[in-house]
């Protein structure tokens, strides 16, 4: 189950920066806030890939059940800002309150990815949590 957690998290980390990139790129330049927001989440979600990428670098290693743990949980702070980030500007452009070439379906596609992958992670930290107790009980 951990090299799926890890997996699963290098692929939706590059997703979720690219998300950020190319929103930023789409907006006009003139929604500086907005589009700063952006380039700043894109940094956020290409360390977080590059930390995810060091992580699976430690596969074989059982130490790496509480980092991983850690790094879900880091992960879903980030996720939920970006998300957060995205249905607010999903919502400016249906209502026609930005500039942005961003098509309304596409910015409701990536806000539902961002949901996507908050479910995902909500998975592994119980499955996780799982391991925790199945480690305790045999011990016991």
């Amino acid at each position: 189950m951990p090299d799926a957690i890890i997996d699963e998290n290098v692929f939706f980390l590059k997703i979720m920066a690219d998300h950020a990139k190319f929103i930023g790129h789409l907006l006009d330049p003139s929604e500086r806030k907005l589009v700063e927001q952006a380039r700043e989440f894109s940094q956020e979600f290409d360390t977080l890939m590059f930390q995810a990428i060091d992580l699976s670098s430690m596969r074989p290693q059982s130490q790496t059940h509480p980092l991983l743990s850690q790094f879900v949980d880091e992960n879903r702070v980030s996720v939920k800002s970006l998300r957060d980030f995205k249905k607010t500007a999903r919502d400016l452009i249906e209502q026609c309150r930005i500039k942005s070439i961003i098509h309304p379906l596409l910015a409701d596609h990536v806000f539902r990815e961002a949901e996507r992958f908050l479910f995902i992670l909500d998975m592994f930290d119980r499955s996780l949590s799982g391991m925790k107790v199945n480690k305790k009980e045999i011990l016991f």
